[in-house]
């Protein structure tokens, strides 16, 4: 029997491929061309038996007599291996009274609990699956597969197949509509404002921001000691200082003089708040946030501007438009570059796949910790699903169409088994050829 015929039988309701069909046929000729040479040798014995038996009757010799055994020894071989073949599928002659017979029809569901065990006891045995994972070493095969350039060309090759139907699908309208549905969906659930005091105070937890304020504050005392920066502010505090000191009959240059003095003062205090981490405005900016973080929390009116907030950003046509229009630049963008010959997709992919190969390739370490990571993980797993896998074999079987299972195994092993029929027709004539000579032994020493 080829693989072409290892086919497995259809379930209840499904349809047979064409070469599935095609196997059957051919396991079904083989069959029935077995059959007939079975039939075959027990009549040519049957023919032995009768044309022995006018023999031995009309000339008496003991060679008609040893034919005659031979041929009744392979008639009762044959008979009864035939019996015990088709016993196994049906009842001989249709008659249900002969016990145990029918035995697949009759046991099927035994048959499928007893094949369910049998494969999760000593094909999903764990200690027998991690072991034959452990010999296949994943580690080092996936590091050998990756930094192959041939592998990681066809990984590069792949995406770039796979890559137009899954643009095709993340470019479908009913898709944005559905993710901005979902989206806009969960945000207006959400609370926004506890969220946004939960972030706060994680952010804020041991005192991180002031990491940021430093920087803020470093960066805006670099821009106020540039001299052209003091300028252009003095230009425009000036004119408003002029308008109140005109009336001390000050002129503009003291105006200027003044606006330099107070942005000296403001930078000399941005200087001063970046140096000292306990100045007293960086205390206060912490007890701000503080108070800020437990608005959100308690603080309705607030809440409710978040919200409402929240929901204006949301119903705002020009979010989805934005959104609509940056995510289709980028789809362009991959498109063009996946049709390109020198894909830069399809090269970095193949790029990153033997870069991970090579690299791996070259530390046993993290192999070894691949390894043990997927051992780790199909322990649990093996354990977990293994009684689920053989409910699913007993369940599956007792679906199947008792007919239909039956004329599907015949298929599958009936043919094997017509050799039975053929080695009890053979090796009876055989037997009875020796049971003849050993009487007439017996009765010639006697």
């Amino acid at each position: 029997m080829t693989a072409e015929t290892d086919l497995p039988p259809p379930g209840p309701g499904q349809t047979v491929p064409p070469t599935a069909s095609l196997a059957r046929d051919v396991r079904a000729a083989a069959l029935a061309r077995r059959k007939r040479i079975a039939v075959s040798m027990l009549a040519v014995a049957a023919v032995v038996f009768g044309i022995g038996t006018w023999l031995r009757i009309t000339h008496p010799h003991w060679g008609f007599d040893l034919l005659v055994a031979m041929a009744e020894a392979a008639m009762v071989g044959g008979l009864a291996d035939w019996f015990a073949v088709v016993a196994l599928f049906r009842h001989p002659m249709g008659q249900r009274w002969i016990p145990h017979t029918a035995i697949i029809p009759n046991k099927k569901v035994a048959l499928g609990r007893a094949l369910a065990n049998f494969i999760s006891d000593h094909f999903l045995e764990s200690g027998e699956v991690l072991r034959r994972v452990e010999e296949f070493n994943p580690g080092q095969r996936l590091a050998v597969a990756l930094a192959n350039p041939v592998h990681a060309d066809r990984i590069g090759v792949f995406v770039v197949s796979v890559a137009p139907h899954l643009l095709q699908l993340m470019d479908s309208e009913r898709l944005h509509r559905f993710l901005l549905g979902l989206v806009r969906e969960q945000l207006q659930r959400a609370d926004v404002a506890d969220l946004g005091s939960q972030l706060l105070e994680v952010m804020t937890q041991d005192r991180r921001h002031q990491a940021l304020l430093d920087s803020v504050l470093r960066d805006l005392g670099d821009v106020l000691s540039n001299e052209d920066t003091q300028h252009m502010i003095a230009g425009k505090i000036s004119p408003q200082l002029w308008s109140v000191l005109r009336l001390t009959r000050l002129d503009d240059a003291v105006a200027e003089k003044l606006a330099a003095k107070i942005i000296a003062g403001v930078s000399d205090l941005i200087s001063d708040m970046a140096e000292d981490p306990s100045h007293e405005l960086r205390l206060r900016f912490d007890d701000y946030v503080d108070a800020f973080i437990d608005r959100l929390r308690t603080d309705p009116s607030l809440q409710q501007k978040v919200s409402a907030l929240r929901d204006r950003v949301l119903d705002d046509p020009a979010l989805a438009r934005y959104l609509r229009q940056s995510w289709a630049q980028v789809l362009d963008w991959v498109r063009d570059d996946l049709q390109r010959n020198d894909s830069a997709i399809a090269g970095k992919v193949s790029d990153a796949s033997r870069a991970v190969g090579e690299k791996l390739a070259s530390d046993p370490a993290v192999q070894a910790w691949l390894n043990q990571w997927v051992l780790d993980t199909l322990g649990p797993l093996i354990e977990k699903y293994r009684g689920n896998i053989r409910d699913f074999i007993v369940e599956r079987v007792e679906r199947w169409d008792t007919r239909e299972l039956v004329r599907e195994l015949e298929l599958s092993v009936g043919s094997d088994l017509q050799y039975i029929r053929y080695n009890g027709t053979a090796i009876g004539a055989l037997i009875g050829g020796l049971l003849y000579a050993t009487v007439r032994l017996i009765e010639w020493i006697a």
